[in-house]
């Protein structure tokens, strides 16, 4: 009787540290995924950041491409000129008021029960992204860092934009370069040319 009296103490008092065990091994469990999960969000919140930016960004660029292939067809139907505006560009080649719109802005495509209408209404305010260069230029004097055309500063988180050169290519650059070449256009200056700070 004594003896199992003994082995019912013993039981009874090994009990609760078994517990205590269990409920330590338990909290480092959860503590550590807690950590890991912590430490995962943190590792991809950049790129989560980044990520909506970047898709933005390709919308974007590959508008400017699209003006430069309508601009490539417009020379070739005009002996080597280029369009004076973009609303010729829109009027005579196949092209529409929603490609000169950035994703990133607040613009909407210009609309109008005419090309010309349309053309005109792309000018009149909130419709249009990008700032056109090319007034002037031909096939025979365009040369490859020639800006043909670049998006609209300020548009950006960083202020950079998305800028067509002459040999139709579209790149991304900082807000600097944007800048620059915007004071080069504000200032008259013709033909724009990438500034030379940031050619490589």
């Amino acid at each position: 009787m004594e003896n199992s009296q003994n082995i019912e103490a013993t039981f009874s008092s090994d009990r609760p540290m078994e517990i205590a065990r269990w409920l330590d091994r338990w909290f480092i469990l959860v503590a550590g995924f807690l950590v890991l999960v912590c430490l995962t969000v943190s590792l991809m919140m950049p790129s989560l950041q980044r990520g909506p930016h970047r898709t933005l960004r390709i919308r974007s660029a590959s508008n400017l491409r699209q003006i430069g292939q309508a601009i490539e067809l417009y020379e070739r139907d005009n002996n080597g000129t280029f369009p004076d505006t973009f609303g010729v560009l829109l009027m005579n080649e196949d092209i529409t008021s929603a490609d000169f719109v950035s994703p990133q802005s607040n613009d909407t495509p210009a609309e109008g029960v005419t090309p010309r209408e349309v053309a005109a209404n792309l000018t009149a305010g909130g419709h249009l992204s990008y700032v056109y260069l090319g007034r002037g230029l031909t096939t025979q004097t365009v040369k490859d860092d020639f800006v043909i055309a670049y998006e609209r500063p300020g548009l950006w988180p960083n202020g950079g934009g998305n800028i067509l050169f002459g040999d139709g290519h579209v790149e991304f650059d900082d807000a600097d370069t944007l800048n620059r070449i915007a004071a080069q256009h504000d200032a008259g200056v013709t033909p724009v040319v990438l500034p030379a700070a940031t050619q490589p």
